[in-house]
């Protein structure tokens, strides 16, 4: 890609500057106008926002007579910009799609998609719930339902005192109690 450097810019009508001075003026004018609007219209971090901005301009570079065709439109220039700003946008998730960019799994994923699936971390999983088991067996049965109808049904805590005809407070305090017994019960193994 190429770089555009600003130099000290000099106001003088637009159909009357030679083109780079003219790219010049139209980037410190809208510069910052575009990277906000790239900024809200994507997800592209500040490097790749700052990429669009230069495509911006690189496709401004290669129009002939830009300055007559900007000439008397002054008013038009800031939507001009953005259109192409948008094009370009498009065409990135264009070609994101083509390229399965979302479903690339980094080697670092994978690892730690397979420490999680190892037969280590199984076993290791089993062990755990067979603790939560017996600590749920070594509390009272309110407490159970309790915190079954919780954590497993997806109750909420208003609907549990509905079923079991407690108030919620008193939820509260026996999926705590449940939870306590978990912890106790997981940290002595």
């Amino acid at each position: 890609m190429k770089v555009i450097y600003l130099n000290k810019i000099v106001n003088r009508p637009l159909n009357k500057k030679p083109k780079l001075e003219l790219i010049e003026q139209l980037y410190a004018e809208y510069g910052g106008v575009l990277r906000r609007f790239i900024r809200v219209r994507s997800r592209l971090n500040k490097n790749d926002c700052d990429d669009v901005v230069q495509e911006v301009f690189e496709r401004l570079l290669k129009v002939e007579d830009l300055s007559e065709k900007l000439d008397g439109r002054k008013d038009t220039v800031h939507s001009y910009l953005l259109q192409i700003a948008n094009r370009l946008l498009i065409d990135r998730d264009r070609r994101a799609k083509v390229r399965c960019k979302d479903a690339h799994v980094s080697e670092q994923d994978t690892l730690i998609f397979s420490s999680l699936c190892s037969p280590e971390r199984e076993l290791q999983n089993q062990n755990e719930l067979k603790q939560i088991e017996y600590a749920l067996d070594d509390i009272k049965k309110i407490h159970k339902q309790a915190f079954l109808l919780s954590r497993l049904d997806g109750h909420s805590y208003r609907e549990i005192s509905d079923i079991l005809g407690i108030s919620i407070s008193t939820v509260e305090k026996y999926i705590s109690t449940a939870l306590v017994a978990i912890r106790k019960r997981i940290h002595k193994s």
